[in-house]
């Protein structure tokens, strides 16, 4: 009988990095079931396409986009590690999207739809669900507070990740326009 003993330093094996165990420092804003805020400020994270995910945590610690809150979670050292950005992308994709997100008033939805249908439904989609291999996000089932913002705030906030004619054309939306294009997104998927 032969019998084989090796010695030596035992290899570890990195373990797939645990999505939900990543998102755990999350909740504090964007809630246990990754919905965003209450209030609609923080927007939902829940059905977000994975690679458009993976995308805004390299450009939130490239500085590209910013936020100063996310820059700074984006920083953190877990997120040196392209496999945990994969993992709490995966996570996050695979988790049902807000059911039922904060609205605007509903005044204008006739405005909000041909808004809606000229700038953005070519790139999002009719629905609002966007494109996975494009990175495009899905904006249906967004709150109306956090998308007022990002629409307010396009030019500066997208710089170089949005086409330019975007950026430019919702910079020069009168406040209702952008009041009733926030609006009928936040209603895209009812």
């Amino acid at each position: 009988m032969l019998t084989f003993a090796i010695f030596g330093v035992a290899r570890a094996v990195p373990a797939i990095s645990d999505g939900s165990r990543l998102y755990a420092p999350c909740v504090v804003c964007h809630q246990p079931n990754a919905w965003g805020s209450p209030d609609g400020v923080i927007p939902n994270l829940a059905g977000q396409h994975e690679r458009y995910l993976e995308r805004q945590l390299a450009v939130l610690r490239s500085g590209a986009r910013e936020d100063t809150a996310m820059q700074i979670v984006a920083a953190h050292r877990t997120f040196n590690d392209r496999q945990n950005i994969v993992a709490l992308a995966k996570y996050l994709s695979g988790l049902d999207a807000n059911p039922s997100p904060v609205k605007g008033s509903g005044e204008h939805p006739r405005v909000g739809q041909e808004m809606y249908a000229h700038i953005c439904a070519a790139c999002h989609g009719v629905d609002g669900r966007g494109e996975q291999a494009n990175r495009v996000p899905r904006i249906a089932g967004q709150h109306y507070p956090y998308l007022r913002r990002q629409i307010e705030a396009a030019a500066g906030l997208h710089k170089d990740l949005a086409p330019p004619e975007m950026t430019s054309t919702l910079r020069d939306m009168r406040p209702q326009e952008k009041d009733a294009l926030a609006d009928y997104i936040s209603r895209l998927g009812d």
